[in-house]
Order: structure tokens, then C-alpha cells, then sequence
């Protein structure tokens, strides 16, 4: 990455507004973490007759064992066994003094559609801390860098707190959801988090401007996130607060 390069293109991008004066120009780096995120997957499928009776008997009926089920339904024991185990190994049933639904086989039995849970994967995502925010780029692109900028202000420290769990499951969705998948293939959905885990922290580069629009008499911000490839307005309102506290002390 020619990160001179970059200053000068987005110097002539904002020097193509004759109002636009640049009074100050910066570099500074944000901490971006890799996550290691593992979650189970959770396949949805759409519950066949069989299934959908032998719940609707379970929940009308006091049945104590699946051979009397089986003679209701004329269906061979061993056949309603196995789908029996199935349904209580993912929690649709259980068994007390009598089989019963649980909260979990009722709704399903209501929206006629059962889910299986996964062996256990992992998926990587990049976090910021400066902007509580999971960001897409691709980290490769700054593996030639040697020397990278001074933290940006107001970075106290590159530690992360717990990432919020809906965040992580509705990006990974996403990420998932845009993916091709094969015509044999069964679409997968995230339902909970197992762990998350930082692994790396890279350091990337911001480009920031300190400009004063002549024609409104204001100063603004422009800070260019190299990682999204965009002007980033989180990064641009710490950075405008800051130099205007900074001018205020002076």
C-alpha cells in the first residue's frame, strides 16, 4: 500500500472545492482486532408429517413409551425411536413421567419448523474499539508497511470489552448470507455465540484534514479510513471535538 500516494489523491479530492482550505494535515493509526468468533450452526428445516404428529401426540396425549405411539401411527417402533431421539437430543422433547414439549417444540411445532444445531465452527471478523463497531477491508493489503503512524487521539488503550453478541450474530449472518451456496446445500443460521476471542491487533493507517470552509467561515473535519476505503464520520466527529478542544486549551 502507497500510503503517499493516497494523501496526494485525497489531497486534490479536497482541493477540487476552491472554498476548501487545508490548514492542517495528519496521520495517525486505529487499533483493529481480529476476533476469532465460534458459534454451532444451527440448520432450519421444514418439519415432514411424521414429525409434526408424533409432537401433536406428545402434547394431546400421555404417552410413557414410543411403542404405543408407534401402533397409533402404524409406523414401525425403530423408525419412531430414532426420530424421537432426535427430537429430544435437540430439545423439542423431553421425558417425565411422560414425554412433553418443551417451550423450544412448541414453537416450532407452531411455525412448522425445526432446527439442528451444528458441530461447532469459527469465523474471523475485524473489530474496532475507537468505533464499537465490526469494519470489512482486507488486512493483507497492509502487510508491506513498516512504520505506521502515532495512535490517534483519545486512543487511551487497544484493549477490547465484551463485543455485543448481536452485533457479532446479525454481521456473521450477513457475511454468510452473501456467500454463494451449492443447489445441495442447506443455508445456515447463527443463533447464539459460543466464544470470542482476539487473536491480532493490527495498527492502520488514517489520513486526517483540518479544513475551514471560506465561503460558510467554518472549520471541519475529513478523516479517510485506509481499511474501508472510505471517509469515516465516526473518526471525523473524535477528531473536529478534539482539535477544538485543543485550540479552546490554547
Amino acid at each position: 500500500m502507497d500510503l503517499q500516494n493516497i494523501a496526494e489523491q485525497l489531497q486534490k479530492e479536497i482541493i477540487q472545492n476552491p472554498n476548501i482550505e487545508i490548514q492542517k494535515q495528519m496521520q495517525y493509526a486505529i487499533p483493529i482486532h481480529t476476533l476469532e468468533v465460534r458459534y454451532h450452526p444451527v440448520m432450519r428445516n421444514a418439519m415432514d408429517i411424521l414429525m409434526k404428529m408424533m409432537l401433536i401426540s406428545f402434547q394431546k396425549a400421555q404417552l410413557k413409551n414410543v411403542e404405543l405411539l408407534a401402533e397409533i401411527l402404524l409406523v414401525e417402533p425403530l423408525f419412531i425411536q430414532d426420530l424421537t431421539n432426535k427430537m429430544s437430543r435437540l430439545g423439542m422433547i423431553a421425558k417425565e413421567e411422560a414425554y412433553v414439549l418443551t417451550a423450544k417444540g412448541i414453537t416450532q411445532l407452531e411455525s412448522g419448523i425445526f432446527e439442528e444445531e451444528l458441530e461447532q465452527t469459527s469465523h474471523f471478523v475485524q473489530y474496532s474499539p475507537v468505533h464499537e463497531q465490526l469494519l470489512e477491508g482486507n488486512l493483507e493489503e497492509f502487510a508491506d508497511l513498516e512504520e505506521f503512524p502515532e495512535p490517534f487521539p483519545t486512543i487511551e488503550t487497544e484493549e477490547i470489552e465484551a463485543v455485543e453478541e448481536t452485533m457479532l450474530i446479525e454481521f456473521i449472518q450477513r457475511q454468510l448470507t452473501e456467500q454463494p451456496i451449492a443447489e445441495d446445500e442447506t443455508p445456515q443460521f447463527i443463533t447464539s455465540i459460543a466464544s470470542t476471542e482476539s487473536i491480532q491487533i493490527n495498527d492502520i493507517p488514517v489520513f486526517c484534514f483540518l479544513l475551514f470552509d471560506q465561503k460558510e467561515k467554518r472549520h471541519f473535519t475529513r478523516v479517510y479510513n485506509t481499511l474501508t476505503g472510505e471517509w469515516d464520520e465516526k473518526l471525523e466527529t473524535i477528531l473536529f471535538n478534539y482539535e477544538k478542544a485543543q485550540l479552546q486549551a490554547d
